[in-house]
């Protein structure tokens, strides 16, 4: 029985009321915010859609089904699905009988069982079906892992309910590091992107050649249209955002000659696919549309010869993991092709599937090539709302879509008829149900080779617009989703995947929806046109941090035809404007011309050279003031990088109306701009070097000092050692995360010399580390003790080269940074002259190190420099808690100027991974669970650092017959060069001790040859009198090798004795024989070691101490 309005105001409030317990919304405010209500009718469509039967009998009726909806959570012991937050606290409402006993398990991905704590009882009772039942809360555990769970419930000893359980991370951190260091990208539609080797379409070889262009001038992602699944038919859909499934991917992005197959193929054979894709791309580049039938039909014929030809043993055990991998779905999809295509035999399913896997493939290479090029993220992948009506989707997730509604928008400024995007929603009790599989597995595609994933309409996952079949677009209601379930989704798939999420939330919203997707870290969208307030432009800087700036998106035209107004003239001959065009127009011009004005007001930057018309400077203008946005990421159209002005889609209108998604890219006048011709266009590098070089201004300046010895220096040699790591690396972090580090050191020189630190990953976008080798003294190398007399000129010639720079009157020195006593007169003049925080790190302490070792002797100049650092610097960073103890101790520092902040490894090069070498012997790779126990010590050869006492150890245990002459119970390696006054001669010790023949000796070696001789080492010995922290440990134990090390300072920190190594509490030749001969005794327990010594390392990383570093110069 049709709807009939209701008489009186109480049905319709029940019928409101029924509407929003199955979350549809009788009311909303429009975007002129407005109060607009739903028609009855039209409410109870969508109900019907939702399978909730509404009465049309009356008050009485209307009244109960209510109340049987209200019923819903109380008739059912747990929610089909339940959210919870990995290290917070949650609850979950569970109805039962009124003293019942219940119990509860989650049962993790990994198989693991948690006992869930003890439920509480609401006091909330009701009666249902003569039934009384309580309201209760579970407990959840806290120390439950990201990821997708199962909650048994059981009353009374018997198991009565299961759920799925979303357990989300606290919050997604993806997008910190552009938080730090802002980042941009370009934004294109790749079919559009078109080059001389393309088939008539833009592919992924395409996409990788813009990414490299853009990455040459600091860009760090490509933002591409969705890449869903295309009809495998003859007439594909024009629109990326209409594709017929979203979990699966658009064959048109492959290129067909770079299968590897393609030239098993006849050579005649090839030569006619070439020509046919060449045809297509000469109808292209000749100011032909793009034709994705024409493409289709030449495409797939050649993908099916390629299939035939059959791949080597290798590819056909990589196509068979990815279908494995794949899972039903991917069966389920190949059948719903092969169906379609009329052929329903299993060739052609394994064509399908095989299609998808050289699609994913392909995506694959291009992401790789992305990053490799210096992009941070890479491709970024756009996700569609849904797919077309009645495309594989519906076939594929059933009941978890809604075939009779279609998703859309109300009426907005730009839309003024609204839409209707025909595309099925997400049923919410279905998705629930179904533990939200549907929505993980087409995330997990679009994120599986992203390293960043826009979501268009992301406000979907809070509601969407349903649009009753056979109404027109403004005829809609919005229905919501369970948001919390969909962000867990989301951000278990992110965090997993590592991918930087999107979130394009313009519209019509609730005001709390931006600040849940910031909550949850990601990021929103601002639109330079859309950021005005009473027709006055907006600061951008008082706009969104976490959020993706740019100028315009698809559903605009290029930033030149916007300026002219071409989608006004589209839209007036359409007959697409509700309102006086005149007035429309007028308010255009006004728009445009205020934020022409706004954009006016920056300082030119004379570096990227004269634009190549007016237009072109207009949209430099508009690029670099929309630039001047916290945003994390900025978005470069690349229509706007090479002038095109035609719209690539106007929203609203049919292919009958305006032939959307087809235009090509071109320039200023129509022709065709090839994706490889990007990188040597003057246009697009002009707007790409505006973005980046605005990016970069402002950028805060770190000063390092390291007085004494420069960061490129050989550790082991000299004066070289862990603190010149220390530096090169936290210089390379701080790069990172945004900053410009300066390193000073003394040059031997007349003259300041200046060079780049070479970066640990050279092809990363990040800011320049500058090292400034500085002249003080006369010239040539001079011992540490000469160095301090020179202190001050070294400080006066680093200032002059900070003022010369301009940086110290442009106040962009955020801090100083001094390393050892020497380097603090010119970090703290420095910091004084730029009115910025002096920080100092002792790396030694004099008073510690004389009391470690008796034989130690300092200078009183130094430990009154020390307690006069102590006592002036701003803050103290120091490298384990026991460091902070001595300063406190010895130094009277005060405990509110310490900063912990513990140093990273460098797991590139320090992993257990790799060629393993142990010098000093045959020149081969060395099996590093040998019988035979290998010791490396790795240091500067003096005394303070111990290696006398290995030494005399070895002698220790020869004498008590443990290391007999002729056996091969151990072998020692000592790997360094005599580093000061007070170094032991260990060769004439070996002898004296009788251990020559245990014993071999080398210079110091680059990082990663030092690696391969931990690797190849069963132990590694440290036994320093006294270490600030250690270096060497962690690096060695990130190679997963315990370590042995004397119970000293920071080493107590660094070595978790008993599980990655173990400690010896005196630095005594007996105790370390002791310790040496205990691991001989027990060596599978020693090795066994490995594993945990590896993890602990890798948990300390350079990027935490960076943003340690950072946190603590924000809280002074």
């Amino acid at each position: 029985m049709r709807w009939r309005t209701p008489v009186n105001r109480a049905a319709q409030d029940l019928l409101h009321r029924l509407a929003r317990l199955h979350g549809v919304q009788p009311t909303y405010v429009g975007q002129d915010g407005s109060d607009q209500t739903v028609a009855d009718d039209l409410l109870v469509e969508v109900l019907s859609a939702l399978g909730v039967d509404v009465p049309s009998d009356g008050v009485v009726a209307l009244d109960a089904a209510v109340q049987a909806a209200e019923e819903i959570d109380w008739r059912r012991v747990v929610a089909p699905t339940v959210v919870a937050v990995s290290g917070s606290r949650r609850t979950v409402p569970l109805t039962v009988r009124p003293g019942a006993e219940v119990a509860a398990t989650v049962v993790c991905e990994d198989g693991s069982h948690v006992l869930a704590g003890a439920t509480d009882s609401l006091g909330e009772r009701r009666s249902v079906d003569s039934i009384e039942r309580e309201r209760r809360h579970l407990q959840l555990p806290e120390s439950l892992p990201v990821g997708y769970h199962r909650l048994v419930v059981s009353v009374d000893g018997r198991t009565v309910a299961e759920a799925a359980v979303l357990c989300a991370p606290e919050r997604l951190t993806t997008a910190e590091p552009f938080l730090a260091r802002r980042g941009w990208g370009a934004s294109a539609q790749l079919y559009s992107v078109t080059s001389s080797g393309s088939w008539g379409i833009g592919d992924m070889h395409d996409a990788a050649t813009v990414a490299a262009a853009a990455a040459e001038h600091g860009a760090d992602f490509l933002l591409l249209n969705p890449l869903h699944a295309i009809d495998p038919g003859h007439a594909p859909l024009d629109s990326p955002y209409s594709p017929v499934s979203r979990r699966f991917l658009n064959v048109q992005v492959v290129r067909v000659p770079e299968i590897p197959e393609f030239a098993d193929l006849p050579e005649a054979e090839q030569q006619r696919w070439l020509s046919a894709g060449a045809a297509l791309q000469a109808a292209v580049d000749a100011g032909g549309p793009i034709d994705r039938a024409a493409v289709a039909e030449v495409q797939w014929p050649a993908l099916r010869a390629v299939h035939a030809v059959g791949r080597s043993a290798e590819r056909q055990a990589a196509y068979e993991r990815f279908c494995a991998d794949q899972g039903r779905g991917l069966e389920d999809f190949a059948s719903w092709c092969a169906v379609r295509t009329g052929t329903d035999t299993e060739d052609e399913r394994d064509f399908h599937r095989w299609c998808q896997w050289v699609a994913d493939t392909q995506i694959a290479a291009a992401q790789a090539a992305a990053v490799s090029s210096g992009m941070r993220l890479g491709l970024m992948l756009d996700l569609a709302v849904g797919a077309d009506r009645h495309a594989a989707d519906l076939a594929l997730l059933g009941d978890q879509l809604v075939e009779s509604m279609s998703v859309g928008a109300p009426p907005d400024m730009y839309n003024q008829l609204g839409q209707d995007w025909s595309q099925h929603p997400w049923h919410p009790k279905a998705l629930a149900d179904n533990g939200y599989a549907g929505l993980r597995q087409m995330l997990g595609t679009v994120m599986r080779h992203a390293g960043g994933v826009r979501i268009d309409h992301i406000l979907g996952l809070f509601r969407l617009w349903w649009v009753p079949a056979g109404r027109g677009p403004r005829e809609g209601a919005y229905v919501s989703y369970d948001h919390e379930a969909m962000l867990a989704v989301l951000t278990i798939e992110a965090q997993r995947a590592g991918v930087v999420v999107v979130g394009e939330d313009l519209g019509t919203f609730e005001p709390w929806v931006q600040q849940a997707l910031a909550d949850a870290g990601i990021l929103g969208t601002t639109i330079l046109w859309f950021e005005s307030r009473d027709g006055v432009p907006t600061e951008p800087g008082t706009h969104r941090a976490l959020a993706m700036a740019a100028v315009n998106t698809h559903d605009l035209p290029p930033t030149a035809g916007y300026l002219e107004g071409v989608h006004l003239d589209l839209r007036e001959s359409l007959g697409l404007v509700d309102g006086d065009p005149a007035d429309e127009r007028a308010g255009h011009e006004h728009t445009v011309a205020g934020f022409l004005d706004a954009a006016a007001q920056l300082p030119s930057d004379p570096a990227l050279g004269r634009p190549s018309d007016e237009t072109e400077a207009k949209i430099l203008a508009l690029h670099r003031f929309a630039a001047g946005s916290p945003a994390a990421l900025h978005a470069v159209a690349l229509v706007d990088a090479v002038g095109e002005r035609r719209i690539q889609n106007q929203p609203g209108t049919t292919q009958d109306q305006y032939r959307n998604w087809t235009v090509p890219l071109g320039g200023p006048d129509g022709a065709v701009v090839h994706a490889d011709e990007i990188a040597a266009s003057p246009r697009a590098g002009r707007l790409f070097d505006a973005v980046d070089r605005r990016l970069r201004q402002d950028v805060p300046v770190a000063v390092l000092v390291a007085f004494h010895t420069h960061p490129l220096d050989q550790p082991g040699q000299g004066d070289a050692g862990g603190l010149n790591t220390y530096v090169r690396h936290e210089a390379a972090a701080l790069a990172r995360t945004g900053m410009r580090p300066v390193v000073f050191t003394r040059g031997t020189g007349p003259d300041p010399v200046v060079s780049a630190l070479p970066s640990a990953a050279p092809r990363v976008q990040a800011e320049e580390v500058t090292v400034v080798e500085v002249p003080a003294g006369p010239g040539g190398e001079l011992s540490k003790e000469d160095l301090a007399a020179h202190a001050d000129e070294f400080a006066g010639n680093a200032l002059a080269w900070l003022d010369q720079e301009g940086l110290v009157a442009d106040e962009q020195i955020a801090f100083v940074h001094g390393h050892y006593w020497l380097s603090a007169p010119a970090a703290r003049r420095i910091a004084q002259a730029a009115d910025a925080p002096w920080l100092h790190t002792m790396h030694t302490v004099a008073a510690m190190k004389m009391a470690a070792d008796p034989d130690a002797a300092e200078s009183d100049e130094r430990r009154a420099a020390e307690r006069e650092i102590a006592a002036g610097a701003d803050l103290l960073v120091v490298n384990s808690p026991g460091e902070a103890r001595t300063l406190m101790e010895v130094l009277d520092a005060p405990r509110r100027r310490i900063v912990v902040a513990t140093p990273g490894v460098d797991t590139d090069v320090f992993t257990p991974a790799g060629h393993a070498w142990w010098p000093g012997g045959e020149a081969e790779d060395v099996d590093p669970f040998d019988p035979e126990l290998r010791v490396l010590f790795a240091g500067r050869i003096q005394h303070h650092k111990g290696p006398q006492v290995l030494i005399s150890a070895l002698g220790e245990l020869r004498r008590r017959g443990v290391l007999a002459p002729g056996t091969d119970r151990l072998r020692a390696h000592v790997n360094g060069a005599p580093s000061g006054a007070d170094t032991p001669d260990l060769a004439a010790l070996a002898e004296a001790e009788g251990v020559a023949d245990l014993v071999t000796f080398s210079e110091p070696v680059p990082a990663d040859q030092l690696a391969a001789q931990f690797r190849a080492a069963d132990l590694v010995a440290m036994p320093s009198f006294s270490e600030s922290y250690g270096l060497v440990a962690l690096e060695a134990q990130a190679c997963g090798t315990p370590v042995l090390a004397h119970r000293t300072g920071g080493l107590v920190h660094a070595v978790a004795d008993g599980a990655t190594g173990r400690l010896v509490r005196q630095n005594t030749p007996q105790a370390w024989a002791d310790a040496l001969e205990r691991v001989l005794q027990d060596p599978a327990s020693w090795r066994a070691m490995s594993g945990e010594a590896e993890r602990r390392a890798r948990s300390h990383t350079w990027d935490d101490y960076a943003r340690r570093l950072r946190a603590a110069v924000a809280g002074l």
